[in-house]
């Protein structure tokens, strides 16, 4: 985690230190992809890995927005078990435009959630419903082009399909820091 946020905040840096940004497009629709680190948080165990999103939206205006955000991770787990997980969210987004290239966000809505584990014998899927929330800073790099540093927390009660493992549901929250870069249409 310590990695990307380095690059985060070196990429950060650069844009500060070399755009003189015209003003950017913050209405309409935007589309992107994002790097995730992400750290999955079930009952007393914690597991972390690199995951990849896709996030979209539509700005209403400079300040309200709805976004839907896609992610997963398959590198979590140790060497006998294999542990996936992901979410889709959906949430509204408020911004608070710093500057011409800058801005800051929240957000808060809901998520459909889903892990797999697998190990020991076992292939165990669990799903479910669950809240989430983040904040994050963009930054506009040309007119349509955008950079944003993101930290979402998503947690949900997860009940298992088959119960092979004999447990009945798990309580999780999935956190993830990402740098993401998205096209504002």
């Amino acid at each position: 985690m310590k990695k990307l946020s380095l690059v985060a905040v070196s990429l950060l840096s650069a844009l500060v230190a070399g755009q003189a940004s015209a003003a950017a497009d913050t209405t309409g629709f935007y589309v992107g992809g994002a790097l995730n680190r992400v750290a999955v948080d079930v009952v007393d165990d914690s597991d972390t890995g690199t995951g990849f999103g896709v996030y979209g939206g539509y700005n209403f205006n400079e300040w309200f927005g709805l976004e839907a955000n896609l992610f997963a991770t398959a590198d979590l787990g140790d060497r006998d078990t294999d542990v996936t997980a992901g979410a889709l969210t959906f949430t509204p987004k408020f911004t608070l435009q710093i500057n011409d290239m800058f801005s800051a966000y929240a957000k808060v809505g809901v998520a459909s959630m889903a892990m797999n584990f697998d190990g020991f014998g076992f292939d165990e899927d669990f799903t479910g419903f669950g809240w989430t929330y983040g904040v994050g800073i963009n930054a506009a790099v040309t007119e349509h082009l955008n950079v944003r540093l993101s930290y979402d927390v998503t947690s949900g009660d997860l009940d298992a399909d088959h119960n092979y493992l004999n447990v009945k549901d798990i309580d999780t929250d999935i956190k993830q820091l990402a740098i993401g870069v998205h096209y504002q249409f």
